[in-house]
């Protein structure tokens, strides 16, 4: 998701200096995709794609970059109506502690998006972690809904806006206020899973 869609929360310091945009909004382990596509379709929110990503985490040799909470992350959008997939590149700063997932966010479009793995590598980073994840997007008011889908782990629902308030008011328009938030990050439930089933370039796949 694009941070530029919504404006700056707080002040964090960003490595191109100023203050970073905010990445805040909750996730929904939830059973199939039946109940929030209608609530969806019942509240008149806006159907926006439907893409399948690749998600690549990398890292210094150190894990620098773990180790102080943050991420670097490559994205490839494969979008049905294009030949070759989009690329977006993102640095997330640490969480801030609470009940939604609050943090800075920074995104980079990246063309040709190919090219962005010999970027990286040539700068020092590392890959360490890459899943797909088949996603559907949607706009409800001023937030953005995604529903998601891991190989293995399941279905999601998360639900990102300007402000906590925004995020609870599209959780409660969608009726999810009795799914309990998912605490973990993608990140965090696919590097467990491939620990304990490790697989080919530490990648999960469909």
């Amino acid at each position: 998701m694009t941070r530029s869609d919504f404006p700056a929360q707080g002040s964090p310091v960003n490595p191109a200096g100023g203050a970073a945009p905010r990445e805040i909004e909750i996730k929904l382990r939830v059973p199939d995709m039946n109940l929030p596509r209608a609530a969806l379709l019942r509240a008149s929110a806006e159907f926006i794609e439907s893409v399948l990503e690749l998600n690549t985490f990398y890292d210094r040799p150190d894990a620098s970059l773990r180790a102080a909470g943050c991420g670097l992350r490559l994205r490839l959008i494969r979008r049905q109506s294009a030949a070759a997939p989009a690329g977006l590149l993102t640095w997330k700063g640490p969480e801030s502690r609470g009940v939604m997932h609050n943090r800075a966010s920074l995104d980079l479009t990246v063309t040709p998006a190919d090219l962005a793995r010999g970027f990286l590598q040539a700068l020092g980073f590392t890959p360490t972690v890459a899943f797909e994840k088949r996603r559907e997007s949607w706009r409800l008011d001023d937030c953005r809904v995604e529903l998601d889908e891991l190989p293995v782990l399941g279905r999601f629902v998360e639900i990102e806006g300007p402000d906590e308030n925004a995020v609870l008011a599209a959780r409660r328009k969608l009726t999810l206020e009795a799914i309990p938030n998912e605490p973990a990050t993608y990140l965090a439930m696919v590097s467990r899973y491939l620990q304990a089933h490790p697989a080919p370039e530490n990648t999960l796949r469909f």
